[in-house]
């Protein structure tokens, strides 16, 4: 990269958007989360990579933080920060979350990002969340926040919805991206990488969303192609998290009787078919209700570090906490190579950065074998 920049993170949770825009050159010198086991993970592996340097972890509500304390930990100052990103929690305006939007006080957050947005003065920002923020409320929420993120007209800002795995990512996974410019740049739209070959099956949404995605000569990424190395779960396996549930023969059964692409009706989750890429990964909570899709082969849910997989999150990433609290973080995050593309995207056309990281850069820089 020619510049270097400057980056904070909020909303960081298992660190997929974190990683990603560090990959792609971006430095990130600040990193904040109110989860205590997202925090943990983010600490875990700061300084892993060389580009993943070490930098504050601050675990504490969005709520409770002000530019001041941004700048007291990062030695920066207003104006002095190049790009901020973040996507605050998106259970408010998902279907899982029965889309409360602005009533949901979590929803209330983005209101919170726009503060520290507004308050640090950056030469841009990225904010990302699910495309259901884009129909609550018929729209108008989103309309509103479009106009709020302009900063009375002080940021240019583009937004566009992506199915991601359109991008070469092994998931179906539709998300809002939201680019603000200091600078007046409209940064237009990525153009797809992969695209599908075959007609939908079933209740698997396998139709691209872009008509220019079927003449590409990349097909999707497969489950298959991600998940076909993994040896069985096993506590001293090899594979950081990669410890399965424990399941009764009753279950056992039912989802040996799972036809690729149907859903378990009393779990609601769905078989995974091998030659497609994944159903979106099912967050769940601390209450329970976070679980991996039945792998394709075998009759058990996935493990989280194959979750992590479909995720594109390297093996050397570790995930700190059990089960539901690793498959919280990887369900809530941007997928890493996802975030990479954004960054490279960002550094082009925001930054005018003339040597960003391609897809196959990308995946070779975050060590990302099983998709080679």
């Amino acid at each position: 990269m020619q510049k270097n920049i400057n980056t904070l993170s909020f909303f960081s949770g298992g660190g997929g958007l974190d990683l990603g825009f560090a990959a792609a050159g971006f430095n990130i010198v600040y990193s904040s989360d109110i989860d205590s086991y997202s925090c943990k993970t983010l600490e875990l592996n700061s300084g892993a990579k060389s580009y993943f340097g070490k930098h504050p972890v601050v675990c504490d509500s969005i709520v409770n933080v002000t530019p001041e304390s941004i700048f007291e930990v990062t030695g920066l100052s207003k104006g002095k920060v190049d790009f901020v990103i973040g996507g605050p929690p998106c259970q408010a305006f998902s279907v899982f979350g029965k889309r409360k939007g602005l009533e949901d006080p979590r929803g209330n957050l983005v209101w919170e990002y726009a503060r520290i947005i507004e308050g640090v003065d950056p030469e841009g920002f990225l904010f990302e969340n699910v495309a259901g923020l884009k129909s609550i409320h018929g729209g108008s929420l989103y309309k509103e926040l479009v106009e709020e993120l302009s900063f009375n007209g002080r940021y240019a800002v583009s937004a566009y919805q992506y199915q991601i795995a359109d991008y070469g990512i092994p998931q179906f996974r539709s998300r809002v991206i939201i680019i603000g410019s200091k600078r007046g740049v409209k940064v237009p739209k990525m153009e797809p990488t992969h695209g599908g070959h075959e007609e939908p099956v079933g209740m698997l949404p396998f139709a691209s969303s872009s008509a220019a995605v079927a003449e590409l000569s990349r097909p999707y990424v497969t489950v298959q192609k991600v998940l076909e190395n993994m040896p069985e779960p096993s506590l001293e396996g090899s594979f950081y998290n990669h410890v399965g549930r424990e399941h009764s023969e009753r279950i056992v059964s039912r989802y040996q009787g799972l036809e690729f692409g149907e859903r378990d009706p009393k779990t609601r989750i769905n078989k995974l078919h091998p030659d497609r890429p994944s159903f979106a990964i099912i967050v769940g909570s601390d209450k329970g209700g976070g679980k991996g899709h039945v792998h394709p082969y075998t009759p058990r849910e996935v493990t989280p570090r194959e979750s992590a997989r479909l995720q594109t999150f390297p093996d050397w990433w570790k995930f700190h906490g059990n089960g539901r609290h690793v498959i919280r973080q990887v369900g809530n995050a941007v997928p890493a190579l996802f975030g990479g593309l954004l960054a490279s995207h960002v550094a082009e056309h925001l930054f005018g950065c003339n040597d960003t990281f391609g897809y196959d850069q990308l995946v070779e820089r975050l060590e990302l074998d099983f998709l080679l």
